[in-house]
């Protein structure tokens, strides 16, 4: 008696009952009729069939490599049960068959795949390539339509409304509207941002003024997000361009704002530095046609290398490395301060930094004013709310409001703290440097030099 594996697939984790019992019953009714016994079943709920990886598929494997003389077929309800992508799927039937010399047979279809026989062939790949193409067109239907969402009716369509907002209505006239308990908090973490606050510590505020959502980047996340600015990101389709779009619902941060955040957490782009010690200057020297000279060394009639600045253009400069350092020299000399205005410099600077710390006192001394009326209204607020005054939204409202402008007002103290007298213990510490510069460029290593950094000198 000849004997059978099953292989059922469900794209929905939800598929209803009956759809699952019509499997199975038109494969029970295959194994009848012909006198098949049925050995085992796997099952696959919820999984694509664009790829063989799929948990139950991946046993069913394990299960024919080792017990593979003991069984003669492998049944599907229909070949796109199997898969959807024609090549792999018809690599994949036509190994099981020659290796193990098991036959894949579709119930619904009527096709026993066997590859020795022609008509089989053509119409096991027909089936598999309608399958692919059917997968092709649910594709670009569900792209065309996320776009026109987006893009065209600047709809919101994920599952999940962003932290800040909540979803209202059904279908197509379902939208994102502001939380006002969650929006000031989304606020807070874009104006701290702004003002240069420490990521850690935004996250850490965050939590205490109740943000809920678990992950490392998820205030990173946030920040990127286009929806806080009233706009939807949507993926180029067709001939119709991508980008970011007006959305319908009302945005929490302004678009000035969301952009100039972008701006900040946007990473520079790291260039390679090639270092050499006899030619440090190699791209930054330009050609007189504008081209960055790059740098090489060239052996004499002696054996000794001789370095030089070279354009990539023939006929361009070629300029010896000794003395163009020698004419940079030159020119850092004339660019040294004497002593007399070296003190002239020093005592203009100190008079500007000394000017600036008065008018930073009287801003910390305003600003701290206002950090204890806040932190008055704060205790006010807190104590309404122990006494049963105010209801919970107010509380929440006026509790976030005046936690940011707390947090914002120590911030900006510690700022307008700082900020003189670190410049003070710089100008101190490298402007007398400035008297002799041909000795800090001597001074400096290759990699300083390069980028413009001599010792002690910022």
């Amino acid at each position: 008696m000849k004997r059978a594996i099953r292989y059922l697939r469900f794209s929905q984790v939800g598929q209803s009952n009956s759809s699952i019992e019509r499997q199975e019953l038109y494969t029970d009714q295959w194994l009848k009729v012909n006198g098949v016994e049925l050995v085992d079943t796997f099952i696959d709920r919820g999984k694509s069939a664009k790829t063989f990886d799929r948990p139950d598929f991946i046993k069913l494997q394990q299960f024919i490599a080792k017990h593979f003389r003991h069984v003669d077929y492998l049944l599907v309800d229909q070949l796109d049960r199997f898969s959807r992508d024609a090549g792999e799927a018809m690599s994949m039937v036509k190994n099981l068959q020659r290796k193990y010399n098991i036959q894949v047979v579709s119930v619904s279809e009527g096709i026993t795949f066997d590859y020795d026989t022609p008509g089989s062939f053509f119409r096991a790949g027909l089936q598999l390539l309608l399958a692919e193409e059917d997968n092709i067109n649910r594709s670009i239907k569900v792209r065309g339509g996320l776009y026109t969402a987006k893009a065209k009716e600047g709809r919101y369509v994920y599952s999940h409304a962003p932290f800040g907002y909540k979803k209202e209505g059904e279908r197509k006239q379902r939208r994102l509207v502001i939380d006002e308990r969650e929006a000031p908090i989304i606020r807070y973490i874009f104006e701290a941002y702004l003002k240069n606050v420490p990521l850690y510590l935004i996250k850490k505020q965050a939590r205490l003024l109740g943000h809920d959502r678990k992950g490392n980047m998820a205030i990173e996340r946030i920040l990127s997000n286009p929806a806080y600015a009233g706009m939807l990101y949507a993926e180029p389709f067709k001939e119709y361009p991508g980008g970011l779009f007006p959305a319908t619902h009302e945005p929490i941060i302004d678009w000035a704002s969301w952009q100039l955040v972008q701006r900040k957490m946007k990473k520079p782009s790291k260039q390679r530095t090639v270092i050499d010690d006899e030619i440090p200057l190699r791209g930054l020297l330009r050609c007189h046609c504008g081209q960055p000279l790059t740098g090489a060394a060239s052996r004499g009639k002696s054996g000794k290398y001789f370095y030089y600045y070279k354009c990539k253009f023939t006929g361009h400069n070629n300029i010896s490395a000794k003395k163009a350092h020698e004419q940079l020299l030159a020119a850092l000399s004339l660019m040294s301060l004497s002593a007399a205005r070296l003190k002239s410099v020093m005592n203009s600077c100190q008079q500007t930094i000394d000017k600036q710390r008065q008018s930073n006192l009287l801003l910390v001394a305003e600003k701290k004013k206002l950090l204890e009326q806040t932190q008055a209204k704060l205790l006010t607020v807190e104590e309404k709310w122990i006494k049963n005054e105010i209801k919970r939204d107010t509380y929440q409202r006026w509790h976030s409001e005046y936690t940011f402008e707390i947090t914002s007002l120590k911030a900006a103290i510690g700022l307008l703290g700082k900020g003189q007298n670190e410049a003070s213990l710089k100008i101190k510490r490298s402007l007398h440097l400035l008297t002799d510069i041909p000795e800090i460029f001597a001074s400096a290593n290759s990699l300083q030099k390069k980028r413009g950094y001599f010792s002690g000198v910022r």
